[in-house]
């Protein structure tokens, strides 16, 4: 019998020390995201009208205190029977990510608008009418969807979760905390 609680002492030990180095890399994120995050917005009818949908989604961690950069590369067509159009918007945000042990998952907080860059060029004065709209919809989605989630069907994931209290941003990386 000591020996089994030994050897079960020895490997929650062993686990503890493997996962207490468990961090999330932006690579990570991107591709959580590419997979889970789908934003698209169709308004109006056949002949007016505009849809907006995101295509690529790059992440920075940790180039400023814990803050999260995401850009997205949108593809914007407006509809209408005398000038119809297509552009490219590339929107970068900051926000502090925090982690909802809960359902355990990574969060945005405190959305700021960074940059707002078209292509071609002469719709940026446009996209400035667009903009607050533009903002609004995007904040709100960002706000409440997860932008990571460990998967608790995964047994060394799961362990994770159950142990991870908040996390930290550091370059590169969310780094997992355990402790309080």
């Amino acid at each position: 019998m000591k020996i089994l609680s030994f050897t079960l002492g020895f490997v929650v030990l062993f686990l503890t020390g493997c996962v207490s180095q468990y961090s999330i890399t932006e690579s990570e994120l991107e591709d959580y995201l590419a997979d889970e995050i789908h934003f698209e917005i169709k308004e109006g009818n056949q002949l007016f009208g505009i849809d907006m949908r995101i295509n690529n989604i790059q992440v920075k961690l940790g180039h400023k205190t814990d803050i999260m950069a995401v850009s997205a590369l949108s593809v914007i067509k407006v509809r209408n029977p005398l000038m119809p159009f297509k552009a490219e918007l590339e929107v970068t945000f900051e926000a502090k990510p925090w982690y909802d042990a809960t359902n355990h998952s990574v969060y945005l907080k405190e959305l700021k608008l960074v940059e707002i860059t078209s292509s071609p060029k002469d719709f940026d004065k446009a996209i400035q009418q667009f903009s607050p709209q533009l903002m609004r919809f995007l904040t709100q989605f960002l706000e409440t969807q997860p932008v990571y989630v460990l998967d608790t069907n995964e047994s060394s994931q799961a362990l994770i979760a159950e142990m991870t209290k908040r996390i930290q941003v550091q370059a590169g990386k969310i780094q997992l905390i355990f402790d309080e």
